[in-house]
């Protein structure tokens, strides 16, 4: 004897969760936060990923300061060195004018001579200081380059990141110029200065942004 079948149920079928929309509430989807993002031109270096230090690693596109930094730098710079070679001018006045002081006359001259060479020395390697400027938004890290004869490489962990600062004195903000300050946990700080005032404030929001993703992702 064979048992009655039973008529096909009509009810709908509850689907599979794993066949299931991607959301099932507002709630849930409120929950779930976009990735960053990273633009192509910035592929991980082996310095991003901690393992090892390099001076000038290859393969970095840096971004150079804006030109007219240089100009800003020179006007400061000729500045200090007025103060500085007045300063040093005083024994020579208060020594063979005003006879004051019984300074030896070589000892006066080489003061000034040794001050006014070396503000004319610093006066002249401006120009090439401020090519040796430059940063690089790295998947990881950002990077600042500095430095001649001394060249610095310095890698920031974006999740050390504290805060970002902008800054113009009263010359940079003339030539419309900003400097980008960045300040670590570690008490460690980098300056990028001689940016456009709209890089430099593109640049603290994009620091900003990335400092705080990659601190949650810790």
């Amino acid at each position: 004897m064979t048992e009655p079948q039973l008529p096909p149920s009509t009810e709908p079928a509850y689907p599979d969760s794993r066949d299931a929309a991607p959301w099932n509430s507002p709630c849930e989807a409120s929950l779930v936060t976009t990735p960053p993002t990273f633009a192509a031109t910035l592929p991980p270096l082996e310095l991003d990923g901690l393992k090892t230090a390099k001076i000038d690693p290859s393969g970095v596109d840096w971004k150079r300061v804006q030109p007219r930094y240089a100009k800003a730098r020179l006007i400061t710079g000729l500045i200090w060195a007025l103060i500085l070679v007045a300063l040093a001018a005083l024994p020579l006045i208060f020594t063979q004018i005003l006879h004051w002081w019984n300074w030896a006359p070589w000892v006066c001259w080489g003061i000034l001579g040794i001050v006014a060479a070396l503000e004319i020395w610093y006066l002249a390697i401006i120009q090439r200081q401020v090519r040796a400027l430059g940063y690089s938004e790295r998947q990881d890290h950002l990077l600042t380059c500095s430095g001649i004869m001394f060249h610095e490489v310095r890698a920031i962990p974006y999740g050390r990141i504290q805060y970002v600062d902008v800054k113009s004195g009263p010359i940079e903000s003339k030539l419309n110029l900003a400097s980008v300050e960045v300040k670590t946990a570690s008490s460690a700080s980098a300056t990028i200065p001689g940016l456009e005032k709209a890089d430099a404030q593109r640049l603290r929001e994009t620091l900003t942004e990335l400092s705080g993703a990659k601190m949650v992702g810790l």
